[in-house]
């Protein structure tokens, strides 16, 4: 049940009242005017009476009743009088005038319900003690009724007018008054989803502007407690899984890495870099240059980052770059890149002395495990160092079938059967529900994939390439056209997830497109969610903030894909406010471990004070669900929340 705001309560108590007071004086102004209009009427007969009566008795008196008459006609011939008699005592003969009685202009209703009685006088003529005759005339309720109905008209047209006048003035002035305390509420609805603004201007209003006071005061402590909440979540997730000097990730957030890519059937390859330069200085001119020459490659380094990637300082001169779905010749560019990253540390204005530096690239094996592809990446590294030329090694140990190389393909061969894909409608879809702790779906998220013949194309083989192309856009229209298409033609799917893609982020014509897709489809602002990289929100906010607020604008919803991957401050997310957060698998993964257990807990605080649901990916037994739910994640998606549906075909 809506409650009716302090504004209009007061505003309908204050026009009632109003309306109380002009109801009154419109009352006693009507009844001055009727009674004035009796009284006038009264008054009028009894002068006429007067008037006809001296001047019927010379004409009396010599019985002369063709001069009287035509003296009657003359007096009595207008709309105040219905009915004259004039009656003769010396002989039997009478006068009898009789006028309409109907009155023009004025409704029937208003004359039944107000009733103005005829007036009726009657007076003997005489001539000094004789007596001629009787005179009776009855008035007429005409004229009153006419005079009464327009005054009423011309009453009730200005009452009107000053109740319409005086509604405009009260609103006004109590929009005005009330306008600090319709801030206050504002603000207390923007507190209770941890929206913190600038101060609220104090008020003249006494009994206001102490309660503005505490309330500005309240506000500035919240927002001190989020903040410091989000840091504390930043600072454990730092200690946990970053290195503190380059600011990269550190080892143990890269073995989670290293067996979640290896547990998928993604390709790819790593490359290990040793820097000889930065153990030297460490041990040549102590910690402080040291730590310069690393904080300075780490920077260099983040320019490779994507929503892939994962780049870790191993230990005080290894790094190591995971680089998932691509190709060894892809690879070779990237080794090439850490090379001249590092030669650019060294002080060597003619470029003459060699890079003090190695690079080992492996590519993945099918049956590769963590310790044998570390071991490859050594071998690699010590195979560089005997290449002063260029001291950069590949191993690629995988042996390929025929059929194996036949489907290996460079990006352009990727973005030619994507766009084939989109052309013969050759994509299909997956779909993995996702559940709340009270396991009620959430939703379902689409995972698509290209069917061509007898050969599946999952989207992790060729999104790689086209993220790279930038040539994601038309691909994610195809996509949501074919989502859009089965929820509007299937009212009992539930709720969709469909992941969008960086280049589509990054395309204002994709963003004027959605908006156009949304405002034609408001039926489905509660069956789909787009789904955004977390990247997107640390390398492109300005274009991620711009299609989440075209989202927000036409009430459909967004959440963050491998959320924490980017080692990025959450405190974005009071700003862009998304329905959900898809948990980064390395913040899931091992939380038996304490200090992982508590950056998870306080990851999943931040999000929850925000209102905002976490999700953790790849759940993938019951204790783990379990041990997750203690920790305050509130949506599992996984093996053990449900296996992958069966296929539908769009």
């Amino acid at each position: 049940m809506t409650t009716m705001t302090l504004y209009r309560q007061l505003l309908i108590w204050m026009l009632v009242v109003f309306f109380a007071l002009i109801t009154s004086v419109f009352v006693i102004q009507f009844n001055t005017t009727r009674d004035f209009l009796r009284e006038q009427q009264s008054t009028e007969i009894d002068n006429a009476i007067s008037a006809v009566g001296m001047a019927l008795a010379p004409y009396l008196e010599v019985n002369d009743t063709i001069s009287a008459e035509s003296v009657i006609n003359a007096t009595f011939d207008s709309s105040f009088y219905s009915k004259v008699h004039l009656s003769m005592l010396n002989e039997s003969g009478e006068i009898v005038r009789s006028y309409p009685t109907q009155v023009a202009g004025v409704p029937n209703w208003f004359q039944s319900v107000i009733i103005i009685e005829p007036i009726t006088r009657s007076t003997t003529l005489t001539s000094g003690w004789m007596q001629l005759a009787s005179l009776t005339v009855t008035s007429s309720s005409i004229y009153a009724y006419q005079q009464l109905w327009q005054a009423s008209l011309q009453l009730l047209i200005g009452f009107t007018a000053t109740f319409l006048l005086g509604l405009l003035f009260l609103a006004f002035i109590l929009s005005k008054v009330l306008k600090p305390l319709k801030a206050i509420q504002l603000r207390a609805r923007q507190m209770s989803n941890n929206q913190f603004g600038d101060p609220l201007a104090i008020p003249k209003i006494r009994e206001l502007s102490d309660v503005v006071v505490a309330f500005n005061h309240m506000s500035a402590q919240l927002k001190i407690h989020f903040e410091q909440q989000a840091q504390e979540a930043d600072n454990l997730r730092i200690r946990a899984y970053q290195d503190p000097v380059s600011g990269l990730a550190n080892r143990s957030y890269l073995m989670t890495q290293l067996n979640s890519w290896l547990t998928s059937p993604s390709e790819g390859g790593i490359a290990l870099l040793k820097v000889d330069l930065i153990t030297d200085a460490y041990a040549l001119d102590g910690y402080e240059a040291g730590d310069h020459l690393v904080q300075t490659l780490s920077v260099r380094m983040k320019e490779l980052i994507n929503d892939d990637y994962t780049i870790a300082r191993l230990n005080q001169c290894e790094f190591m770059l995971l680089a998932p779905n691509i190709t060894a010749a892809e690879l070779k560019i990237i080794g090439r890149s850490l090379l001249h990253m590092t030669s650019e540390l060294q002080s060597d204005p003619l470029d003459l002395a060699p890079v003090q530096a190695t690079v080992g690239l492996v590519m993945r094996n099918h049956d590769d495990n963590i310790t044998s592809l570390l071991a490859q990446a050594d071998n690699a590294l010590m195979q560089a160092k005997q290449q002063p030329q260029e001291p950069l090694a590949l191993f690629d140990v995988k042996e390929q079938s025929d059929t194996s190389k036949q489907t290996t393909m460079g990006k352009q061969q990727w973005k030619a059967l994507v766009d084939e894909a989109i052309a013969n409608k050759l994509f299909k879809f997956n779909f993995q529900k996702a559940i709340d702790h009270h396991q009620n779906t959430l939703h379902q998220e689409a995972f698509a994939y290209i069917k061509k013949g007898s050969q599946h194309y999952s989207a992790a083989q060729f999104l790689g390439a086209i993220e790279q192309l930038n040539a994601g856009t038309h691909m994610d229209m195809h996509i949501i056209d074919e989502l859009f298409n089965m929820l509007n033609s299937d009212k009992n799917v539930g709720n969709i997830a469909v992941n969008i893609t960086k280049s589509s982020v990054n395309d204002t014509g994709f963003i004027r497109w959605l908006a156009n897709k949304m405002q034609s489809n408001p039926q489905l602002k509660e069956r789909i969610i787009f789904e955004l990289p977390e990247i997107c929100f640390i390398k492109h906010s300005d274009n991620a903030g711009l299609l989440c607020e075209i989202i927000h604008q036409n009430n459909f919803a967004f959440g963050i894909d491998n959320f924490g991957h980017n080692f990025s401050s959450i405190g974005y997310l009071n700003k862009f406010r998304p329905a959900y957060v898809k948990l980064d698998f390395a913040y899931t993964h091992q939380i038996e471990h304490q200090v992982k257990a508590d950056v998870l807990a306080s990851i999943t605080r931040t999000a929850n004070n925000l209102l905002i649901t976490t999700i953790a990916t790849r759940v993938e037994t019951i204790s783990q669900q379990e041990k997750l739910t203690e920790l305050m994640v509130r949506g599992f998606q996984g093996y053990v929340v449900d296996k992958i549906n069966s296929e539908k075909t769009v």
